[in-house]
This record gives structure tokens, C-alpha cells and sequence, in this order.
């Protein structure tokens, strides 16, 4: 009898068809045409053309410096802030290239329980285009990196017109440009690469967009580094700076963790005055001066921080992407990071050391390298010291563009939760101090394959395809004091999956609405066949007025009856519904929905030593959730809830956020425990990936 195909053939033939990198055009390099126009553009950059008359100018630069933390393995999300500073800035200038800044007015604000300290070259403009040598954070991280517009850059840049293009250069314009492309010919000198877009007419320097190559970078902890120069024409002659924007993004050098820091200013310059005379006091002062701490928040600004710096769009690095795509073509996917190519590491601290009921403690780490060519390897190994089992994963990936392409296998313990519910170190130290552990697991044995495309800057589709064996395992260990509760038999057996999941970003948000959701469909074939739909949703709505936002979480799951123990749902308790009985509901069918009413109020700000304080802003939540299963499955200790589950509470989150109270009852009884108030404390759970 010929074989039909089920339903995780038929998804798996539609989820991993992927179409192949379309082919490159041809492109000429260092003609005697974009020869020609770098000469003229050299001289035009170093005033040595004829209409050259600038003596010297004024002008005002308003702008903004951000320091963001994003963090989770592979950074799905938006960085959050943690600090902004808004800045006045006074510019002179003055023949042949002297130039001072003065912050006449500043004011900072911190949002996460850290202080943070800057270079002095980033509070203030780039005044001459870097001038033949490149420096920022006062060349600590860059120096001496050659300026493609220079004598010296001749012998070491190729070049390419790559297209002719009309752009708007701030409130002049439009103006015809050629772009050129430039690319290093030694990637072990400290040099650039980007674009140049160059007036056709006069040659001049209109727009510089470019990134650095591993050379330049003078601090190991430096990933990458992004500048995006933008110059606009004054008095119809002089193309003087308009507009900047510089991202400085880094990450711990000597162990790979997924933490990143990100330095993110943009600047708008405007208010020439080209007849005032340069001030003599500032001929023999330093480049840099005027405040050197911030001042009071006062009314001269005309809004708040927050919502000056939201309109700032902190979290938009959309052109940065598309700079170092096309860095990277430039260079045929060569690796344009600072950090070491090769780095242990891990994805999440409990990965090191963490302590749970089957393993007891269980220790790891993880290896990862990268290639030219957008090639990526990983691997990992742990043991668990009273289960005795060995633990160990094998990866490699491709990017192309947008597109990631990656095959992995792995022999893991893992927690039957799609999310988690607690953080693994609040976890570890629960289970080993009193016997609470809240998690499920099983042994998973597993190797497949994936597919990711990134459609636009929140949009995100993930196919993927594995052969799966889940076996039960049980509680081994022992705790400080009293005993862990037996885990439960989830193993399955064997099953080849299918899966698709459309994920919609959060675009990050101070104080505006924001919103990420996922779907996911699975199709798994093996002792039984089944069909598994998930979604779920984190948005925020501002209510203004000082009244705080409204945010609402979802989880939705359905399944076919087919459905294996490993691939259960289950809901309550910790992350889910407060108070109500930890996973004490669930199986083919669930959804759940927590509304809080997030009003922030005013606290005290207490320091915790010199680079940290926890911030004068606390955040009270009312909060309503309700629950609901169906479609019990056998030998499970999770079932049919019975009607809906609602509860109620309060949560406080204190430390920037970071300390997240939950207090709450819920609002039916549960047989034979009442309902009572039940207290959680954990870090929030923005934080739970890396921990």
C-alpha cells in the first residue's frame, strides 16, 4: 500500500524551500573615471580648490547619546536604555582646521541601575570629516585609521562608482550624486569601509557611511563600529556637517556571553554664523570643553527627557543594518568584528552552573568560532554530577544577507516550556535551599535543521525541520533541606517535527505603545501524528497624563489529539498566572491573559557604589490575569481546569526594573487550599535569557 504522507511531510516539504542568493553583478574597481573623481574630491576636502574661502564659523549642535544593553542569545530583541544624555553643544572653527566645542547645556537621565561614563569626543560633533587619520573615543578605540579622501588613502583603498543617485542633503538640495564604494587592500591595516557619496559636480563630500576593519579597532571588547556623516551646502559653497549618527557596539572579549553595550548618538548641526570672528580664549584651549557633568533638567529644553528621547528613535538601527550588509559584500563576507574569533562562553549563566532535581548541580560551557564567508560553529558540553549523564550540542551556521541557514544536534535536559517562567538563577537557588524546583524535564536527543529571514526590521520567519527522541527522566538529587517533588514522566519517544514561526518584533519603546507577538505552527509524525498552534503577544499602551501604560501578555495553544506528553501545554503559577497552582492546568488546549495597569511613581535614589544607583523611579502594577485548559492528557499532573482561572494582585518593580514583587490571589478556590495570597520575587523577566 504506497505510503500518504502526514502532516509533518507535507509541512516540512512547504517550511524548508528557501530561495537560493541571487548572483552578483559585475563591477569595475580604481578605473581612470572614479580615479579621477577621488583626486578632485581629495583636493575639494582639503580646501585646496579655487572657490575655497572659509576662514572660520559658529554654530550650535543638538543632539542626542544613548547607552543601550541588549541581551539573549542571538539579540532577538530591541536594546533597552540605560542611559540618555541630551546636549547643546557650541562649534567653532577656524582655518586650517582648528576646532573647539563647548556643552553649554546638558541634562542625563539613567534608566537602568548603572552610571555611565564617556569618551569627550563622544559629546560632541565630527567637525572636519576625521581629517586624513580617523580617531573616536580619543583613540582609545580607533586611531590613525586612514581617511579614504586623503594622499595617503591612494595606495590603499580600491574604489568603485557604484551608482548615480539624486539625495536631499538637509534644507538644500536636491543634489546629483555618485556613489563610491570603497574597500580596504590589506584587511590588516587599520582602515574603512563603505560608501562615499560624492556631489557630482563638484566633487565634494555629500554623505559618508562606513565601518571599520577588525584592524582598526584598538580594544578587543569592540564589535563593530558604525558612522553615518551627512554634510549639507551653506552659502552655496561650503559643504559643512549637517547631520551624524556614530553607533559604537561591544561585548565581553575573553567570554562569550550574550550581553551586548551600545554607545548611539545623533547629532543635527545648524545655526551657521559665518561672520563672527573665532574667539581668542579658545586658541590654546582644549578640543573639547564647557560642562563636564550634567545640569538640571530646567524648562529650557521644552520637553521631557523621556519624551525628547523617544522621538529620537534610540532604538531604529535599520541604517546601520543595511551599512554593514553592504560592508560586508564589499568584502566578500569577511569578518568585519573586533572581538576574537574564537571565544568560550556560554548562552545563559545557568548554563554554567545551575542546580535542578534530576541533575542536581550540573556544570557546562560552550565554544563558538567564526569565518570568513558568514560561516559560524558552536558546541557545547555539560554533566550533571547526580545523574551522571553527559550533556553536548554541535552547530554551524550561514549568513547571507537576511537570510540564516544553520544545522544543529544535541543531547540536552531541558524544561518542557516553550518560554521559561523563572530565571535559572532564582531556580537554582530555590531547588538547592528549599526543594522548589519549577521546571519539567526530559531528555531530549535531537539534530536538524533551520532556516531564518529577517523580512524587515521587526518582521522574522523561522523554518525548521529536526528528528527528535524525548525519553523521561527522574529526580536524582537531593536538597539542603526538605525533598524534591518526583518529575514527571514526559518522555515520548521518537518524532520527526516540523515547524514555522512568524514573529513580530517589539520596535522598543521608552514611554510610546509597543507591541511583539509570535505564531508558530508544528506538525510532528512518529507514534502519533499531530498538528500544534501557538501564539503569543506582549504589547503596552501608553495612557498618558502621567497614568502609566497599560500591558497586556497572551498565550494561546491548540493541538490535534495526537498531541505527545512533550509537547504539552501547561499554565499557572509563575509566569503565567500568579498565585494559582504551578502548572496545575493544562494539556492540548490553553490561553491566558495577564492585564497590568503599570504606574510609575517617584522613589529615592540610593547609590550601589560608583557605577551604579537604583534610580528614582519605581513601577506599582495592578494586575488581572485569567487562565484556561482543556483537553487533559493522560499521566500528566496537569489537567482540565474546570472553567475559566482568574486572579488578582499587585506587582512592584523596583531597581530600574530589575526586582520584579508579585502579590496576588486568585479568585477561585482551589480544592483543599483556599484562596490565599501567594508572594513571588524574581528578577524581571526582560533579564530571564541570560540568566
Amino acid at each position: 500500500m504506497p505510503h500518504r504522507p502526514g502532516p509533518v511531510g507535507t509541512l516540512a516539504g512547504v517550511l524548508l524551500v528557501a530561495l537560493a542568493p541571487g548572483g552578483a553583478f559585475a563591477q569595475q574597481w580604481n578605473d581612470s573615471e572614479v580615479a579621477r573623481l577621488i583626486r578632485r574630491a581629495i583636493l575639494v576636502r582639503e580646501g585646496a580648490s579655487p572657490d575655497s574661502g572659509l576662514t572660520a564659523y559658529h554654530s550650535r549642535a543638538h543632539g542626542f547619546v544613548f547607552y543601550l544593553v541588549q541581551t539573549g542569545p542571538g539579540f532577538p530583541d530591541p536594546p533597552r536604555v540605560a542611559k540618555a544624555d541630551e546636549l547643546d553643544v557650541q562649534v567653532y572653527w577656524h582655518e586650517p582646521d582648528v576646532g573647539k566645542q563647548r556643552i553649554v547645556a546638558w541634562r542625563s537621565q539613567p534608566y537602568l541601575p548603572i552610571e555611565v561614563n564617556y569618551h569627550r569626543d563622544h559629546l560632541g560633533i565630527v567637525t572636519n570629516n576625521f581629517g586624513p587619520l580617523i580617531r573616536l573615543g580619543e583613540g582609545d578605540e580607533v586611531r590613525d585609521a586612514i581617511h579614504p579622501l586623503s594622499v595617503e588613502g591612494l595606495a590603499e583603498y580600491d574604489y568603485s562608482i557604484f551608482d548615480t543617485l539624486t539625495i536631499r542633503a538637509g534644507a538644500n538640495g536636491p543634489y546629483s550624486v555618485l556613489a563610491v564604494q570603497v574597500r580596504p587592500r590589506n584587511m590588516a591595516h587599520p582602515l574603512v569601509v563603505g560608501t562615499m557619496y560624492l556631489e557630482r559636480t563638484s566633487a565634494a563630500l555629500v554623505r559618508f557611511e562606513f565601518s571599520f576593519t577588525p584592524a582598526a579597532y584598538r580594544q578587543t571588547e569592540v564589535e563593530d563600529i558604525s558612522v553615518l556623516l551627512e554634510q549639507s551646502l551653506f552659502e552655496g559653497k561650503w559643504w559643512l556637517p549637517y547631520e551624524q549618527r556614530i553607533e559604537i557596539r561591544r561585548r565581553p572579549a575573553l567570554f562569550d556571553y550574550p550581553v551586548r553595550s551600545i554607545i548611539r548618538s545623533r547629532w543635527e548641526i545648524s545655526d551657521y554664523d559665518f561672520e563672527s570672528p573665532f574667539p581668542d580664549y579658545l586658541r590654546s584651549a582644549p578640543e573639547f570643553g564647557g560642562m563636564v557633568t550634567p545640569g538640571r533638567d530646567t524648562g529650557q529644553w521644552g520637553s521631557s527627557l523621556r519624551a525628547a528621547a523617544e522621538a529620537a528613535e534610540p532604538f531604529d538601527r535599520r541604517e546601520f543594518d543595511e551599512l554593514k550588509t553592504r560592508a560586508q559584500s564589499l568584502l566578500s563576507l569577511q569578518v568585519l568584528e573586533g572581538l576574537p574569533r574564537n571565544r568560550l562562553g556560554t548562552p545563559a549563566l545557568s548554563e554554567l552552573a545551575r542546580v535542578n532535581r534530576v541533575q542536581g548541580l550540573a556544570v557546562g560551557f560552550a565554544l563558538g568560532m567564526r569565518f570568513d564567508g558568514g560561516w559560524d560553529g558552536r558546541g557545547s558540553i555539560g554533566y550533571g554530577l547526580s545523574d551522571h549523564r553527559l550533556t553536548a550540542s554541535l552547530g554551524a551556521g550561514l549568513t547571507r544577507g537576511v537570510n540564516y541557514w544553520s544545522l544543529e544536534a544535541r543531547r540536552t535536559i531541558r524544561d518542557i516550556g516553550d518560554e521559561p517562567v523563572v530565571s535559572g538563577v532564582v531556580n537554582s537557588f530555590l531547588a538547592q535551599e528549599s526543594g522548589i524546583d519549577l521546571g519539567s524535564y526530559l531528555l531530549g536527543e535531537e539534530i536538524g535543521a533551520g532556516y531564518r529571514r529577517r523580512l524587515d526590521s521587526r518582521w522574522t520567519l523561522d523554518l525548521a525541520t529536526r528528528f527528535e527522541r524525548t525519553s523521561s527522566v527522574e529526580t536524582t538529587a537531593h536538597p539542603i533541606r526538605r525533598e524534591y517533588q518526583p518529575n514527571p514522566e514526559l518522555g515520548s519517544g521518537s518524532y520527526w517535527l516540523a515547524r514555522g514561526e512568524l514573529t513580530l518584533g517589539s520596535r522598543g519603546a521608552l514611554d510610546r505603545s509597543d507591541l511583539k507577538a509570535t505564531f508558530g505552527v508544528e506538525a510532528g509524525a512518529g507514534e502519533t501524528e499531530y498538528l500544534r498552534l501557538t501564539f503569543r503577544s506582549d504589547g503596552s499602551l501608553p495612557l498618558g497624563a502621567g497614568l502609566g501604560h497599560l500591558r497586556l501578555r497572551t498565550l494561546a495553544g491548540l493541538s490535534t489529539p495526537g498531541l505527545p506528553r512533550a509537547r504539552s501545554f501547561a499554565i499557572g503559577g509563575r509566569g503565567t498566572l500568579p498565585s494559582e497552582r504551578f502548572r496545575g492546568y493544562g494539556g492540548r488546549r490553553v490561553a491566558t491573559m495577564l492585564l497590568e495597569w503599570r504606574v510609575p511613581v517617584p522613589v529615592p535614589a540610593l547609590g550601589l557604589g560608583p557605577f551604579a544607583n537604583t534610580g528614582n523611579r519605581a513601577v506599582v502594577a495592578p494586575l488581572f490575569g485569567v487562565g484556561w485548559s482543556g483537553g487533559a492528557i493522560d499521566s500528566l499532573p496537569w489537567g482540565s481546569s474546570n472553567g475559566a482561572r482568574p486572579v488578582a494582585g499587585v506587582a512592584v518593580e523596583l531597581i530600574q526594573g530589575l526586582l520584579r514583587f508579585e502579590l496576588a490571589r486568585p479568585l477561585r478556590n482551589v480544592a483543599g487550599e483556599g484562596a490565599r495570597l501567594r508572594l513571588t520575587v524574581d528578577i524581571s523577566p526582560e533579564w530571564w535569557p541570560i540568566l
